[in-house]
């Protein structure tokens, strides 16, 4: 571990949303390239930041009056920024790079943003149509099954199993209207507050699903690559470059793929090793180009290389999943709403059918 993680400060639990995060590199980065001092810099952006920013910008400018380095201030908001971020800023000030550093960060945040836009994109209409099922639901039981359950109730009239269901459903519903939705405004609290903290975790079973299982992969790839190279770009060590990039992986087997490369580097073997036993969990063409850039030296630009090449695999299955989940939706929910429809008409037609034409 590095000199800056073996000290322990004073944490400060503030957090910073990505598009924060971006803006305050990208703010930063432009006043450093025009020749502001960083302490002008951050008392500049401190006098217009409101919020959480405000306080992550006291927390630096405070910092650096006391004469330590951004990296440390950083440290001391773990919440504001991921372990990547503040090691990459403290190896850029240790080479006096801080100002191509921070545009290497802007330029891969924003990347990464465009890639969690892209994959929460995907996950926005199946969302949709869901919440306009229950409200279709939630309608059927207010205000159109009670009427017809009137109406039947005064014809002689047989009700099939699902109908009665329905109209009992319909009646618990509207008695207990109050209680049902205190309910689920509780149940939709604690699946937002689970999900918000257990992301990783979620997002591990979510993407190990045999149908999302390669994409999932695509997914950690991508990250991996995208971080270990910008390490590696910025002249942090090589073990400590794996050994952080090991943050921005959700999969327990890419983890361990990982894990295995820093033993044989630790070991003097080369890193390629621990990616050819891997029964086919990483490409053949990840193994050959990391092959290649062990010999060649070229490690950085394949790195950049197989971030663009995982980048555009996940962006085409994205899109097939996204053509192929919209059809499969409209088709369930037109056979759920097909269903609440015949609980309705099916009496009907059988009314209709018990009518005598003779006179």
């Amino acid at each position: 571990m590095t000199a800056l993680a073996a000290r322990k400060p004073k944490e400060n639990k503030t957090r910073l949303k990505a598009k924060d995060r971006l803006s305050l590199f990208s703010d930063l980065s432009t006043m450093l390239t025009a020749g502001i001092p960083i302490l002008e810099a951050v008392e500049s952006l401190e006098a217009d930041a409101k919020g959480g920013m405000k306080k992550v910008l006291v927390e630096i400018r405070h910092t650096l009056n006391n004469g330590e380095p951004l990296s440390r201030a950083m440290h001391r908001l773990p919440a504001a920024f991921d372990p990547v971020t503040i090691n990459l800023i403290q190896a850029a000030e240790a080479g006096g790079t801080l100002e191509t550093t921070l545009k290497d960060i802007v330029a891969t945040s924003k990347k990464e943003m465009q890639f969690s836009d892209q994959l929460r994109n995907t996950m926005i209409y199946p969302l949709f149509v869901m919440i306009t099922f229950l409200g279709i639901v939630v309608l059927m039981l207010t205000f159109v099954i009670p009427r017809v359950a009137k109406v039947f109730s005064t014809l002689p009239v047989h009700k099939p199993w699902v109908t009665r269901q329905m109209i009992t459903a319909s009646a618990y519903f509207n008695k207990h209207w109050l209680f049902i939705l205190i309910g689920a405004v509780v149940v939709v609290l604690l699946l937002a507050y689970y999900i918000s903290n257990h992301k990783r975790t979620l997002a591990r079973v979510v993407l190990s699903l045999p149908v999302l299982k390669t994409l999932g992969n695509n997914i950690d790839f991508t990250r991996f690559c995208r971080s270990f190279g910008l390490l590696m770009a910025a002249g942090v060590p090589l073990l400590e470059a794996l050994e952080l990039s090991e943050h921005v992986v959700q999969k327990k087997s890419i983890l361990h793929i990982i894990r295995q490369m820093r033993a044989n580097v630790e070991a003097g073997r080369p890193m390629s090793d621990s990616l050819r036993d891997t029964h086919g969990l990483v490409p053949p063409i990840m193994v050959r180009s990391m092959e290649t850039a062990e010999t060649s030296g070229s490690l950085e630009d394949t790195l950049h290389n197989l971030t663009d090449y995982f980048d555009e695999q996940v962006s085409g299955s994205l899109k097939i999943i996204g053509s192929l989940v919209e059809p499969v939706l409209l088709i369930v929910v037109g056979v759920l709403v097909g269903t609440l429809m015949i609980t309705i008409i099916a009496p009907i037609y059988n009314l209709i059918s018990q009518i005598n034409p003779k006179q």
